[in-house]
């Protein structure tokens, strides 16, 4: 009995200590997994400030090395980690000790949350944020050591496309022109993507029969692009009027917002568009104080800002949005289009400024000597008939 209470108390304080390795080992590489995918999408993020500067204004943003702005002393190595370089220098150029914008690690901040973030909605949750697909959750070591082919094939279209909004939005922010460059990546990757992967597309057109049809996926995907690529035009277009008009010195001329919802169209599909439409416009009535408070009257920048948001929220959440409370397309189609539009003229209301023609306020130009018939006359050595 000694003997065989003796094993008992042996295997289960082995048995407890395996399942401290385990967990141990489970958080490890987890943290690991974390760790990795996050300061990769920092990395991404430390080129879009790259993008961000240079595209505007026609500059290459490959063969260029990174520079300091104001010295332009070339960056060593260790300065372009992301964010841990600008700590490291305490926000400071190492040359001319000029201080570095904290928008770059921002930035890089956002964009290594964008990747973490649909890491765990997507992958790690084996589709659980997706429509139509039966969620099988994985462990980290699973994702680690199997590669899931088609979700990482969709959380690479949508990190994708995320990196590139936040591209639109920042120059938009900063009321640069919009670069056609990145439209073309966006919108050829957006459309040939998942003509040739369509497990891509999650969400179709709509209950359209295509059965007989020589490879009818392809072609519901076509569709389905077509349609996302014209309703987003269409809201983009609107959701552009209901914001007061650019001024002058706004080289984006608003364009940021039809950019960012065509894309949204192509990568989502229609009904995502109304979706995106409406939160987008409730995101920036709520933005419209603090964008005061800063100094954005003109809200340059508001609206992409939170239509990149809307987007995101909406990816994460892909499978409530898809019938929300039991909505198909159509009736929740009408109904966050009519929440959108009555957001969309609130922010007109809100955002409103008189325009002021100038002209009216500046002094006349004094005429000289030469301007007056009369005084041209009295200047000249003769009389009105001869000079006549």
């Amino acid at each position: 009995m000694l003997w065989l209470a003796g094993s008992d108390e042996d295997f289960i304080s082995r048995q407890n200590r395996l399942d401290q390795v385990q967990w141990i080992q489970s958080i490890l590489i987890a943290g690991f997994l974390y760790t990795w995918f996050f300061f990769f999408g920092a990395t991404v993020g430390s080129f879009l400030n790259v993008v961000i500067w240079r595209m505007p204004r026609g500059e290459t943003v490959v063969s260029r090395p990174s520079r300091c702005p104001f010295c332009s002393t070339q960056l060593k190595w260790n300065d372009n980690v992301p964010v841990l370089g600008w700590i490291m220098l305490g926000g400071r150029c190492r040359t001319c000790r000029l201080p570095i914008s904290p928008r770059y690690p921002i930035i890089e901040t956002v964009v290594g949350l964008i990747f973490l973030l649909l890491l765990q909605f997507e992958v790690l949750s084996g589709g659980g944020n997706l429509p139509g697909v039966d969620a099988v959750r994985l462990s980290h070591s699973r994702a680690m050591l199997e590669l899931q082919f088609p979700l990482l094939s969709i959380y690479v279209f949508h990190c994708y496309l995320f990196s590139l909004m936040v591209c639109w939005a920042m120059i938009a922010w900063d009321r640069s022109r919009m670069p056609l460059t990145l439209c073309v990546l966006a919108y050829g990757a957006g459309f040939l993507g998942p003509m040739i992967w369509p497990e891509l597309y999650p969400v179709r057109l709509g209950s359209v029969d295509l059965g007989s049809v020589v490879d009818a996926p392809r072609l519901e995907v076509f569709l389905s692009a077509l349609c996302g690529a014209v309703a987003g035009t269409a809201w983009g277009m609107l959701l552009r009027a209901f914001v007061s008009q650019p001024t002058t010195e706004d080289q984006s001329r608003r364009l940021g917002i039809p950019i960012m919802m065509v894309a949204v169209g192509l990568y989502f599909g229609w009904q995502a568009t109304f979706v995106i439409a409406a939160l987008s416009m409730l995101l920036s009535v709520v933005m419209w104080p603090a964008m005061k408070r800063i100094g954005r009257t003109d809200f340059a920048g508001g609206v992409e800002l939170s239509i990149l948001a809307s987007s995101f929220v909406f990816v994460l959440y892909w499978k409530f949005w898809d019938q929300p409370y039991g909505l198909t397309d159509l009736p929740k189609a009408i109904a966050f289009a009519a929440a959108a539009v009555v957001l969309g003229l609130l922010l007109r209301k809100l955002t409103w400024r008189p325009t002021l023609d100038l002209q009216r306020f500046q002094r006349p130009a004094e005429k000289t000597g030469t301007d007056s018939p009369e005084l041209q006359v009295l200047a000249s050595g003769g009389t009105l008939p001869e000079n006549s």
